[in-house]
This record gives structure tokens, C-alpha cells and sequence, in this order.
């Protein structure tokens, strides 16, 4: 991937709502020719070479710019920051993947006083220099100055770009201030102190105003009480900061000053406050569940551990996650079978010590489970309910807790909805008829440990069978479209033996997410997901894409499936045409010979993967990414006839028809190859009922022309032809696409 400087000067007057050109100057390179060369001389922006993608690139950057303003060789500008672009909601230009997706553009911003090294331009062979934006603007669109192509592009992105941060408030301000290191350095330890390589006298004055007086102010200060024995200053005193002088809470540490020997620190027994000796060893799973660490909790349970087995004071696994407020511990001892009422020495269940802390999410865990008894009693004759109202040291979070308690006298769970990950792991949920997907979304990232927040819209509920496969709406009702299924989902979508039409719930990607959306996901549960379905798509051949693109996914599978494998290992596992099924799509395989795909696999191996020090999580990442170009990547996928020629009475091709933020693509069934891909902005499209349910494409209308009046470039036969019309209408909507679609909506999903 090619990483694409744009380095912003910003002059006075660059603040404010109001975007204007010529308060940037902008960092651009000119090619020399040698005399008489009938090549133009272009100016271009920087480019380098990203090496690895889901490094942090922001040192790289930052390097590059040092390296090309003359750092090498004196005096470089180091820049504040570098800020990745996104452009996925710039809609003027083209947005196709694959035409800008092998670069990476970053706006690296700098301070007003930095300067080029005159005597280092003079000597550069590619000659930096600033100039104004507007005139840049002005020459690229009359065409007086040479630009290379991809850098008209991404000039006028930038522009874009910066034309809607000034409608952000603040953000051109946060975008031009110094960068936080430069500020911690000038004011942590001691506020005064001046870093000695920006101590030069002249270098000293061109800080800012408010750092200058900070430093000074604080010296006096210093100075003024330097023949003290002790002084204890408070930071907050003075200050006029609406800082309340009073603790409200405070913490002690019983380690201080002492550093402790934290892989001999062990959990203490909840009722003896003694250490226990050996108890970590003695109760592996009971320590699990304590800390919360829910791989382990599943990896010994795996190996024959009771979750239900008690210890020394008859506390099981599933007390200590509840007494530790470990939520998603809790979860997964419920879903290994163990019962939500097991109760200690002294008639304690977990929601008895919900209760007790306050912890409303342990609390919802155990009230979603079916078997819960929410009116246990302990030996003092109490109901969980009981402590919240009569524990000595309530707050707010008790009654949060009562609240919910009563809440489920009035409407009780009955029934357990089992949703599947694309990893084939399950989780079981619990729910009533009125259950909402957006409920059970809420659900399974509290049963995963993520934040409801951005994850709620990049996952969600898909009703799934052999032959349909659908997303369903945040506010649909999953039992009844569950109950729906074989009586009448399938009778009206598909011509497929209702018999045969088995429904299951899965958690997956939500088609209507961008790419560029999904790209900025950090938590690894969500790459693991993500690459789970990336994975299951390409396998089922769902991806067309180049066999280079294959032998690099192979590889890279390779890898991540068996481990640093020798050459010559890699190559014994290869030779066998059954191992390269779990690394190339079948129709890829069947095309050449497996010799031919286990010699090229090899040889991308040794050059890519062997010896590099590569994670499973790296190459999960690595795995996405390359999936991200692909034009086909986050369809949802239907089924239907691709209606070549009616007029001479041509068979109908059968295919997978794919719909995501790009536009549609129409996939051979039986090749799996890619035969039509059209933007949302190059197309109309109707759905049309006759005898069967057509999607029809149109060229997108001309200004004044009505809509569907172009030529039709593809007629697909459907009975999912208003399932396909309605999605493509709503990620039109969401990704600020031009919007074309028929009046007819379809009423179910």
C-alpha cells in the first residue's frame, strides 16, 4: 500500500467556520527532466511505501516527512501529528474500490513557523516546497501546472476534507495544536523546565504565549520558595478550577511504598480475610472466574472441570465471578451448563451477592437465565430482593438492581434462543415473543465483553437456512420470524422443500456497515469475527478474486492454520490435494492443477510469512484487510436467475447476487465467477412483478430524465428481488450514495 503525504501550513485567519483555500500552504514535489525532454514536469505529492497495514503508521509518516524536508541532512520539519483521511463519505468523485484503495492518504499538519532548508532544496532532487492551496486548486482544474492523475484525485479529497472539518467545531483547532508530547514535555515534571533541544535563546521565544508564561510563572514561584526545608504543593489550589476542596472518596494502597510480588498475590476467602495458600492452584477454574478470564474458564471446562464443584467454604466458580462482578464470567459458566442457583454455606446464590454489590450487569446475566429462582432465600430468611433494600451500605446501584429484580416478577423469560458466531461457537440467549433484535444484539456484546457503543451497528441478528439467508431489522421480533420460517419466509423468497429449511440464528457483520467503518474497529472479538465470515465467504468462493490474491490468502492461511511450518514442511503439507481445500475456493483449485497452486503457495509462504514474527491476531488483521479491496466484500448474498437474452430464448444463468455499500455484483453460481458489478451511482434498478419477481438495471437516469429511464443493462429473476431493491435502498441512504430505487417496498425484511 502507498502512503500519500498531504503536509498543511495553516496561516492567520485558518480557524472559524468558514473554509478558505489560501489560509493553507500545502507541501508538493517537482519532478525534474533533463533539458529537451518532452516529458512535462509534474508536481506531486510525497509517497512512500507502507510496508506492514495495521501497523501504526503515525512514527512512519512523521519519518517520512523528516526524511524528504532535508532531516537527513540538517534541519527537517518533524510535523504534529499525522491524521488518516477517510473519503468514504466524499461522494464527487470515485469512490470504486480499488482506484484510490492502494493508498493511504494522511494529512500531516505543521506549525505556521516551520520553513524549508533553503540550501537543501536547492540540492534535492525533487525540490519541496510550499504553496498556497488556492493556487493549486486554481492551476489543477485549468491545467497550467502537470499533476499525475492519482495525485488530482486526492488534491481534490483533500480539499473536501478540509472543507467539512470547518463545519466540526473545533476540530481545525485540535487539528493545528501542538502535538501532546511536545506540551508534556514542557510541563510534567516541572513546569519550568525547558527541554535543551528547543533551550536556544531564539528558539525559547518562538513558544507559545500560553507555555511561555506557564514556565515562567511557574519559576517564580519556585524561586520564591527555594530557602524552605519542605513544601507541599497543591496542584488545584488557586487555580480557579471548579475543583471541590473536600474528598469526596478516597483509596488506599496497602502495597505503598512496597512494590509487591504480584504472581504471589492470591484471592483471598470473601468470608476468612486469612490468604489461603495454594488456593489458585488447588481451584484453577474458581480463580478463573474470579479474574474473569473466560478463555480459561471454557479451556478447563473443556478438560473435564466441574463449574459446579465448591471449595473450601462451598463457594463454586460461578460465586467467585458474581462476589468479583465479573459479568461475562458468569455468562459463560451459565452457558457450560451450570445452574443459576447454586447456593454456598450459607444459602447464598450469585444473584444473592448481585445483590449485595449492586451489580446490575451480574444481575442481568442471572435474570436472563430460564432456571432462575428469584425468590431464594439465604439462612437469614432474605431474597436477593430483601438485600437491596436492607443492605447496610446501598447506593443507587442497589436499587437499580431492586428495580430490575421486580422487573422480572412482571415479566418473566420463557424461552432460550441459541445464536450462532461465524467461528460455529454458540451462545444461548433468553428472551419472550416480544423480544427485540436489538435487544438480543445487546445481549451477545455483553455475553462477548464488548461495548454497545460503535458495536451495536457493526453487528447484528441474521435468520439463516440452507437456501436464505436474511438480516433482520433492529426492532423485528426473532421467535416470531423464527416460528414464520418454513410456513412462510421460505414459500414466498425461495422455491426451495420447506422441509428442508431448517432456521438458525447468527451473529454476524451488519451488511449495511461500511468498509471504511469497519476498518477503524480495534477490539479483537470483533477481528475475530469479522475474519471468521471474510474467511467463511472466500472458502465458499463468494469473493471472485485474482489467483494472485488467492495465493497471498492462502499463504496467509497457511500460517495462521499450522504454525511457522519449514519450506520443506510446507511443501509436504501442500503436496496433498486435500490440505489445499482449507486454503483455496474449490472452483480455484479445480481450474489448474493442484501443482501449480501448491508451488506458488510455497514459494508467497517463504517469502511473506516463514520467520516473520506474526501473530494470529496480525494476520487475522492482514487476512481483513486484503478482503477489504475486494469489490464484493460485506455483500449480503440472494440467490436468482441472471436473464442473459428472453428475446432468443437463452437459458438463465443461475447466480449469487451480492449487495454491499458499493453497489451489487452478480456472481456465477456454478464458476464462481464475477459476471456484472454496478455502482450505485452508475444505475437505476426496479423491482418488477410478474409471474416471477424481477431486479431490473437500469443506466442511471440523465438531470430531467425520470427515473428507470435508461437502458436496462441486467434483468435478474428473484423471488428475492424485493429483499435485494430494499437493502440497496437503505445503504444508498446510509452512505449518502445517489439514491435510486422503485416505489414498491418489501414488506418483511
Amino acid at each position: 500500500m502507498e502512503g500519500v503525504l498531504a503536509v498543511l501550513r495553516p496561516k492567520p485567519g485558518v480557524t472559524g467556520l468558514e473554509y478558505r483555500a489560501r489560509c493553507y500552504d500545502i507541501l508538493l514535489l517537482d519532478s525534474k527532466t533533463p533539458p529537451g525532454d518532452k516529458v512535462r514536469p509534474a508536481k506531486y505529492l510525497p509517497m512512500f511505501f507502507l510496508k506492514v497495514v495495521d501497523e501504526e503508521p503515525r512514527e512512519i509518516v512523521l519519518s517520512q516527512l523528516y526524511k524528504i524536508t532535508g532531516g537527513d541532512h540538517g534541519p527537517g520539519i518533524k510535523g504534529e501529528r499525522a491524521v488518516s483521511i477517510n473519503w468514504s463519505h466524499l461522494t464527487d468523485y470515485d469512490y470504486r474500490r480499488g482506484s484510490l484503495s492502494r493508498f493511504s492518504l494522511f494529512c500531516v499538519p505543521v506549525n505556521p513557523l516551520d520553513k524549508l532548508n533553503r540550501r537543501f532544496v536547492e540540492q534535492a532532487q525533487t525540490s519541496p516546497g510550499f504553496y498556497s492551496l488556492d493556487y493549486v486548486i486554481e492551476v489543477l482544474n485549468n491545467g497550467s501546472v502537470n499533476f499525475p492523475t492519482p495525485t488530482k484525485s486526492l488534491l481534490l479529497l483533500l480539499e473536501s476534507w478540509l472543507r467539512a472539518k470547518h463545519f466540526q467545531q473545533s476540530a481545525v483547532e485540535s487539528l493545528f495544536c501542538s502535538r501532546a508530547e511536545y506540551r508534556i514535555h514542557l510541563t510534567v515534571h516541572n513546569p519550568a523546565f525547558i527541554p535543551s533541544r528547543i533551550a536556544m535563546e531564539e528558539e525559547v521565544a518562538n513558544l507559545p504565549p500560553e507555555i511561555q508564561l506557564t514556565a515562567n510563572e511557574a519559576l517564580a514561584k519556585m524561586m520564591s520558595i527555594e530557602k524552605c526545608d519542605i513544601v507541599v504543593m497543591n496542584s488545584l489550589f488557586g487555580t480557579g478550577l471548579p475543583y471541590k476542596t473536600k474528598t469526596n472518596k478516597h483509596v488506599e494502597n496497602p502495597h505503598w511504598p512496597m512494590v509487591p510480588d504480584y504472581n504471589k498475590i492470591t484471592i483471598p476467602d470473601p468470608l476468612n480475610t486469612a490468604v489461603q495458600p495454594g488456593w489458585r492452584e488447588k481451584y484453577p477454574l474458581h480463580s478463573s472466574a474470579a479474574e474473569g478470564d473466560i478463555t480459561r474458564i471454557n479451556e478447563l471446562i473443556g478438560k473435564g472441570l466441574q463449574h459446579d464443584k465448591k471449595d473450601s467454604i462451598s463457594w463454586a466458580p460461578i460465586h467467585y465471578a458474581a462476589w468479583y462482578e465479573q459479568s461475562v464470567a458468569v455468562s459463560a459458566l451459565l452457558n457450560a451448563g451450570c445452574s443459576p442457583n447454586l447456593a454456598d454455606r450459607e444459602a447464598m446464590t450469585p444473584l444473592h451477592m448481585a445483590a449485595k454489590k449492586g451489580n446490575l450487569q451480574v444481575a442481568k446475566v442471572l435474570l436472563r437465565n430460564r432456571g432462575i429462582d428469584v425468590n431464594a432465600r439465604d439462612k437469614e430468611g432474605q431474597t436477593a430482593l430483601d438485600i437491596c433494600g436492607t443492605f447496610s451500605g446501598r447506593t443507587w446501584k442497589h436499587e437499580e438492581v431492586a428495580t430490575l429484580i421486580r422487573h422480572s416478577y412482571d415479566s418473566p423469560y420463557f424461552e432460550i434462543l441459541e445464536v450462532f458466531l461465524m467461528d460455529g461457537e454458540s451462545h444461548k440467549l433468553t428472551c419472550d415473543e416480544e423480544t427485540e433484535v436489538h435487544q438480543l444484539n445487546k445481549q451477545m456484546m455483553d455475553e462477548l465483553g464488548m461495548p454497545y457503543e460503535p458495536y451495536s451497528d457493526i453487528f447484528t441478528i441474521w435468520i439463516c437456512s440452507k437456501s436464505l439467508e436474511l438480516q433482520l431489522k433492529p426492532e423485528h421480533k426473532p421467535t416470531t420470524h423464527m416460528n414464520n420460517w418454513q410456513a412462510r419466509t421460505i414459500r414466498m423468497l425461495t422455491d426451495a422443500n420447506p422441509v428442508t429449511e431448517t432456521p438458525m440464528l447468527k451473529w454476524r457483520r451488519n451488511a449495511k456497515m461500511s468498509i471504511q467503518t469497519e476498518k477503524q474497529l480495534l477490539h479483537p472479538r470483533a477481528i475475530d469475527l469479522l475474519f471468521h465470515e471474510a474467511h467463511h465467504n472466500y472458502i465458499s468462493a463468494l469473493y471472485p478474486c485474482s489467483d494472485q490474491d488467492a495465493i497471498n490468502f492462502a499463504a496467509m492461511l497457511l500460517r495462521l492454520k499450522h504454525g511457522n511450518l519449514e519450506s520443506s514442511q510446507a511443501k509436504a503439507f501442500l503436496s496433498k490435494e486435500k490440505n489445499l481445500h482449507d486454503l483455496l475456493p474449490s472452483p480455484l483449485l479445480s481450474s489448474k492443477g493442484h501443482g501449480h497452486w501448491s508451488s506458488k503457495i510455497v514459494k508467497e509462504f517463504n517469502n511473506k510469512y516463514h520467520g516473520k514474527d506474526l501473530t494470529p491476531a496480525t494476520l487475522k488483521r492482514q487476512f481483513l484487510s486484503q478482503c477489504q479491496n475486494l469489490t464484493v466484500y460485506g455483500s449480503a448474498f440472494f440467490t436468482g436467475s441472471l436473464i442473459k437474452d428472453s428475446s432468443r430464448g437463452s437459458r438463465p444463468v443461475r447466480c449469487h447476487i451480492g449487495v454491499n455499500d458499493v453497489g451489487i455484483h452478480i456472481i456465477d453460481e456454478e464458476t464462481k465467477r464475477k459476471l456484472h458489478s454496478f455502482l450505485y451511482n452508475e444505475m437505476d434498478w426496479e423491482h418488477v412483478q410478474e409471474i416471477w419477481h424481477y431486479l431490473v438495471i437500469h443506466e442511471a437516469s440523465r438531470p430531467g430524465w425520470s427515473r428507470n429511464s435508461g437502458k436496462v443493462l441486467v434483468k435478474v429473476r428473484s423471488w428475492q428481488a424485493g429483499s435485494m431493491s430494499y437493502l440497496m435502498q437503505q445503504i444508498s441512504a446510509v452512505h449518502r450514495r445517489p439514491v435510486s430505487y422503485a416505489l414498491d417496498i418489501w414488506p418483511l425484511y
